[in-house]
């Protein structure tokens, strides 16, 4: 039986980028949750996918929306991270967002936007893996590094000296 602190301490060693999703909360707001469980999943049809924890408010938010945004955050916003990385209500407080057209809030500061339709979900453990087609893409038009996730840390991707 593996154990669950070193599954974890295995898994913090897996770099990844940094994201926020954004889901309506049905009342006019925004929810959301900071995810490193983020991946592209197909190409053709454009298919993302995102792991959002069973009991965590934006799951509810999830399953009876089915749309949200994914967001690529720069190195300039870990606050950002952490404010959606952070339990309960008003995860949004200070941070300026929108609808887009199709009602899904989108945050107005990112490296990259997709708005995406649930597509599929199914169970995975505690977590529920959520597939979304991508309706629309957005991009900020700036170089600026991403951040990313290692071993507990939230950082700025550093190019290495070529």
């Amino acid at each position: 039986m593996v154990d669950i602190a070193q599954f974890r301490e295995a898994m913090g060693h897996f770099a990844s980028g940094v994201t926020v999703v954004t889901v309506s909360d049905g009342e006019g707001g925004v929810g959301g949750l900071t995810a490193n469980a983020f991946s592209s999943l197909s190409l053709e049809p454009p298919l993302v996918l995102i792991c959002v924890d069973n009991l965590s408010k934006a799951r509810e938010y999830l399953d009876r929306e089915q749309a949200f945004t994914v967001h690529f955050l720069g190195d300039h916003q870990e606050e950002v991270a952490l404010a959606f990385a952070r339990r309960g209500p008003d995860k949004a407080d200070g941070v300026d967002w929108n609808l887009s057209a199709r009602g899904t809030p989108v945050l107005a500061d990112y490296l990259v936007a997709l708005e995406c339709q649930m597509e599929n979900a199914m169970e995975g453990g505690d977590h529920m893996i959520i597939v979304g087609r991508v309706l629309d893409i957005r991009t900020a038009g700036t170089e600026r590094p991403p951040l990313t996730y290692y071993r507990g840390q939230i950082n700025a991707l550093v190019p290495k000296d070529s």
